[in-house]
């Protein structure tokens, strides 16, 4: 269990970080919202796949066919980065992020900040921090595409996964964590809450708070909302297989889906303060 002397300050960010960078060039206008399919969707995949080389990690563009309304077909591409383990047989923690958004429409740009460019930079960020740290787990980082029309991407990537090799997916999506009301939320499945509830909230000081939780009408009572919580993201495919999940992310965001969601709205210190918890959490995962 993490104890509670194993905490941050705001002032302990992890060096050479490059959150920022990562959210401000996936939310430019060359990669035009990233929709699925399109040119700003391919070079949203081959910027993700160039920073987790830099970072030491073999990468694999996991492409995929789906169903695109009632006669047509569309093509998607997953980014997976793994590394080399002294520990091939231990179980895989597999972490999601999906980089899609909604694209452009006519002159209107979508450009995604928090839905979800802020999850694909906390997925790069993890995946740095871990990069010369040796886990226990073999840890296995994912940037899925088509989330936003079906979860498409990650359905694919549970269809080729073996479940019994898999210990946890741990899926960051809208991590841009407010400021009025500094809150994270952890929604997990039943048995995930059992094993990892005490061990996230531990994580709240007077800068952030850790919301656990595994029932949507709880969030839903905080947020006013009808939302389906177990299906609210690429988590979801991991739940139906049977595979637990743990989806960090803020719950309700005014400007989701919106032009707005921009970086204009992101605190940046309180962003990266929010992902280096998460990453405490990581390393003293309990087995």
């Amino acid at each position: 269990m993490i104890t509670a002397s194993a905490t941050l300050s705001t002032a302990q960010a992890f060096a050479s970080t490059d959150l920022e960078r990562d959210v401000i060039t996936l939310t430019s206008a060359q990669f035009a919202g990233r929709k699925t399919a399109t040119q700003g969707a391919q070079l949203a995949a081959e910027f993700i796949a160039d920073r987790f080389v830099v970072l030491g990690y073999s990468v694999n563009e996991q492409r995929f066919t789906y169903q695109s309304g009632l006669f047509g077909k569309a093509n998607g591409r997953n980014i997976i980065a793994t590394k080399n383990s002294l520990c091939e047989k231990c179980k895989k923690v597999i972490f999601t992020a999906h980089y899609d958004h909604l694209g452009q429409k006519g002159n209107r740009l979508y450009p995604g900040a928090n839905d979800n460019a802020s999850g694909v930079a906390a997925l790069l960020y993890l995946a740095e921090h871990f990069a010369q740290s040796p886990q226990p787990y073999q840890l296995v980082f994912v940037a899925t595409d088509a989330e936003e029309n079906g979860l498409h991407g990650s359905e694919y990537l549970v269809s080729t996964l073996n479940k019994d090799e898999i210990k946890l997916n741990i899926n960051l999506d809208m991590l841009v964590v407010n400021p009025r009301k500094p809150r994270i939320y952890a929604f997990l499945d039943n048995q995930s809450l059992a094993h990892y509830q005490a061990d996230i909230k531990i994580l709240s000081d007077e800068q952030l708070t850790f919301m656990v939780t595994s029932s949507s009408a709880r969030l839903n009572r905080l947020f006013d909302l009808k939302v389906d919580w177990r299906r609210a993201s690429d988590h979801y495919s991991f739940a139906k297989a049977g595979i637990p999940y743990i989806y960090f992310g803020i719950g309700h965001d005014k400007h989701h889906h919106q032009s707005t969601d921009t970086t204009a709205h992101i605190d940046f210190t309180l962003f990266e303060y929010a992902i280096a918890k998460i990453a405490l959490f990581i390393e003293k995962l309990p087995s």
